[in-house]
Order: structure tokens, then C-alpha cells, then sequence
């Protein structure tokens, strides 16, 4: 009994021992390891593209590698360049790729295209191996456009990028954008958007608060802008795509002006201009347009030169009021109803004849046009309205004294009294007529008039 045992132990120990040897280790059978990949993932129709033949050696090295391609659709691919290539040797662990040129027709189907290898290596060994090919509508987006494509510095905006799908759906879109100089700057959130999904032909606007930095200067900056995206493929595999594309934005000042009239000599009105913007105002001239309610004698324009920011200059003008040197030709009769000329009864509505007639009361201000030179190098132009008093020129303190002629019943400038005259007046008549009232009764006392008489003798009964 124990014989027998011993010999089945032995003959077990046997079996197992041959078992093991027929079993090499994992390392120790040299051996290449073949990959496929291609650039761009996804072949669009009539693009170019290339193969990548990625090789592993494993374990020992391989030696004397071959690569062929035995097969493929020549009416959709066509091979670039040598297809039959002698790498050589590769050391165990080490990794090869062989790039292959091809171009897809542009006629060519959208679908999945094999194209056949056969590897040679370490004396005889073979490896075939077959690639897949994917030809698909490409996913492009286009940024269409960026508005507003200007910027004041200093000043909070919102810069609406639009984009388009041009291509097919895709998802988990990364928008984000950034200026090399780190002087434009989102506000209130990163420089990163997320869109879900876009679909095809799409229009798509993400919108970004940002601002200039106030120690940049005007001039136009480019902003990198950067896409990441999935497409049906590519959720799958998680390898995602990206796009980017520069964009120009224009960074400036604006420029502004604040004008004020000056104390000034008679005749002369004096105009202090302040640049308030955040730019130079270059070649700036100022001049005074003709208008109803002021005329300006000698020259209308002034230039002051460059007027940097917080910077001021004076421009001085003789300016009187129109209305003093015209006789208006609307007229009023003695019961203050207006009255057109003859014959433009229906031409001139209310509006018209109001603004006409009390403009050169100093109701309306000094029209001034300022132009000059922006940081860009383009003339510009601003309109202000400057309120004059009577301390900013001599000739309008008259405006408050002007008064309606009670001959005529016109108002204008040829038959005009100040206000002080006419107070003298008043009071004149007045001491004439209680003279007169007094007269009279005294004369109807003593009976000479016989009608005034009867009326004082009845008031006394």
C-alpha cells in the first residue's frame, strides 16, 4: 500500500514538472507590439491626413522590422509616399511610430475604411494587422463674430462672442479666451464658459463682462480663444477636440469734454476747455457755428493744440446776441395776439414762432463744436451747448430789460426802452393824473363846472 502511494506521489511531482517547462516566463518570448492611430482623429472627405503605425517591443529587442501595406480602397484612400518601409531594430521596451501620408476623396462616403498590414520581424516572424479609417463630416465651428469690438479702458463691457456650427453636434463645449498681456480681465467670474451642446448649424453667443485695465494703452490687443468639444465619437472614447483662433479687440479712451464760460471784458467771451477723458485729444480746434441766438464777430474757430487728460485750455470769441442787431419779423397788436406776416398766416406754426422769438433771450446756450484728433488717428467731432449770463458777456445783460414797443406792437431791437425808463414813467403819469383829479375838484367846488358840481353834491346828500 505505501509502494503504491509513493509511486503516485512521484509520478505527480513528474507531471507537474513537465507541465511547468512547456510554460515559458512572460518576458522571457521577444515579440512587437502593433497600434494604430490617426491625425486628425476623424478624416473629413478631401482633407489630408496621416496613419500612425505605432510599434512595441516586448520582452528582447526586434530586429529587422518591415512594414507593408498589402490592402486598401484606392478609390477613397490614396497612399502618399512609400507604404513599404524598413524600420530596423527597436531595443525591448523601446517604441516606434511610422507616419503614412494619405488623402481622402472627396466624393468618399462617410463610414469606417480598413487598410491592411503585414509587419516582418526578428527573422521570419509576421504580425497582420488591419487599421480602421473613420470618415466623418468634420465638426467646425466658426466664430462669426465679436461685438462690440471696442473697448473704453477703465470702463465695464460686455463682449458678446457668436459662434456657428458648421460641422455636426457636439458637446461639453470649453469656451475660454485670454490676453497675453493679463491687462484684459473678466469680471466677476474666470475666463471659462461651458456649453452643453451645440448642434449643427447652430448659432451660438456667449457673452463676457470684462475690462481694460486702466494702465493699458489704447491700441488693439489680440484675445486667444479656445474650444474644446466632443462629438458623437469622441464621448465614446473621451478623447475630445480642440480649436482655437485669435481675435482682435480694440482698447481706447473716451475721450469727453467739459466746457465752461469764463469771466471776460466786455464784448469777449471767454470758453474754458477741460479734456475729462482718459485719452490725449490731439490738433483740437474750437469753433462757434452760426446760429439764431448769438453772432460772433472775427474768427469762429480757435485751435488749441493737444490736450492731454485733466488738461485745459482757453478760447476766447466776440460773442453778442443776435436778436439785438435783427428786427424780428413777427408782430403783435395791442391785444398780445401774435400776427404773422402778411400772407404766412398758415406757414409758421407755434412752435416755429416761440422758438424764433424767444431764442435770443438767452433761453437756448452757446451752441461750440469742439473736433480733434483720437489715439486711432481719426478726426472726431463733439457738439456741446454752453450756458452764457450776463457776467460771461457784456452785451447780454440787455436780455432781461428788453420790452415790447407800445407804438408799434412789434418786438425787435429798433424801438426798445430799459426797464428803469419805464419805471420813470409810470411814476410821472401818475403824478400827473392825481395833479388833474385835483384840479377838477377843486374847480367843481368853487361851481365853475356845473357838471362836477352836481356830482360832489350828491355824494355829500
Amino acid at each position: 500500500m505505501k509502494q503504491n502511494i509513493i509511486k503516485a506521489a512521484l509520478a505527480l511531482g513528474v507531471l507537474l514538472a513537465l507541465s511547468q517547462s512547456t510554460i515559458p516566463p512572460v518576458f522571457a518570448q521577444s515579440g512587437l507590439q502593433v497600434t494604430f492611430s490617426t491625425n486628425p482623429t476623424i478624416v473629413a472627405p478631401g482633407t489630408d491626413g496621416y496613419l500612425m503605425v505605432n510599434l512595441r517591443a516586448i520582452g528582447d529587442s526586434a530586429d529587422n522590422i518591415q512594414i507593408t501595406a498589402t490592402s486598401m480602397d484606392g478609390n477613397i484612400i490614396t497612399a502618399h509616399g512609400n507604404w513599404d518601409i524598413t524600420v530596423g531594430s527597436i531595443d525591448g521596451g523601446a517604441t516606434y511610430a511610422v507616419p503614412f501620408e494619405f488623402t481622402v476623396a472627396t466624393t468618399a462616403p462617410f463610414g469606417l475604411y480598413q487598410i491592411e498590414f503585414d509587419i516582418y520581424y526578428s527573422g521570419g516572424s509576421k504580425i497582420h494587422q488591419t487599421a480602421m479609417l473613420d470618415i466623418e463630416q468634420p465638426s467646425f465651428i466658426d466664430l462669426t463674430s465679436v461685438t462690440p469690438a471696442s473697448v473704453n479702458i477703465g470702463q465695464k463691457t460686455t463682449v458678446d462672442f457668436n459662434f456657428t456650427n458648421t460641422g455636426k453636434t457636439i458637446y461639453n463645449v470649453l469656451f475660454t479666451w485670454q490676453d497675453a498681456n493679463g491687462l484684459i480681465l473678466p469680471l466677476g467670474t474666470d475666463n471659462k464658459v461651458t456649453i452643453p451642446v451645440l448642434r449643427a448649424g447652430n448659432i451660438t453667443t456667449v457673452p463676457v463682462t470684462l475690462m481694460a485695465s486702466p494702465s493699458l494703452s489704447p491700441g488693439i490687443y489680440p484675445l486667444t480663444i479656445s474650444l474644446k468639444f466632443f462629438d458623437q465619437s469622441s464621448v465614446t472614447n473621451q478623447t475630445g477636440e480642440t480649436m482655437t483662433s485669435t481675435v482682435g479687440l480694440q482698447v481706447s479712451g473716451a475721450t469727453s469734454f467739459e466746457i465752461v464760460a469764463s469771466q471776460s471784458t466786455t464784448g469777449t467771451t471767454s470758453l474754458t476747455v477741460i479734456n475729462t477723458g482718459a485719452n490725449t485729444a490731439n490738433s483740437v480746434i474750437v469753433s462757434v457755428p452760426q446760429q439764431l441766438s448769438y453772432t460772433v464777430t472775427g474768427s469762429r474757430s480757435t485751435s488749441l493744440g493737444n490736450l492731454d487728460p485733466g488738461d485745459y485750455s482757453l478760447a476766447s470769441f466776440q460773442v453778442t446776441s443776435s436778436s439785438q442787431n435783427s428786427t424780428t419779423p413777427f408782430g403783435f397788436n395791442r391785444s398780445g395776439n401774435f400776427t404773422p406776416p402778411s400772407g404766412q398766416r398758415n406757414s409758421y406754426n407755434r412752435s416755429f414762432m416761440q422758438n424764433r422769438t424767444f431764442s435770443g433771450f438767452g433761453g437756448n446756450g452757446l451752441s461750440v463744436i469742439i473736433t480733434y484728433t483720437d489715439s486711432f488717428g481719426n478726426r472726431q467731432t463733439e457738439q456741446k451747448q454752453v450756458s452764457l449770463s450776463s457776467s460771461s458777456s457784456g452785451s447780454f445783460g440787455s436780455f432781461s430789460s428788453r420790452t415790447r414797443s407800445s407804438t408799434t406792437g412789434t418786438l425787435g431791437s429798433t424801438t426798445t426802452s430799459s426797464g428803469s425808463s419805464g419805471g420813470l414813467t409810470y411814476i410821472i403819469v401818475g403824478i400827473v393824473g392825481i395833479i388833474l383829479i385835483a384840479t377838477i375838484v377843486y374847480v367843481g367846488r368853487k361851481k365853475k363846472l356845473p357838471g362836477v358840481s352836481r356830482l360832489l353834491k350828491r355824494r355829500k346828500e
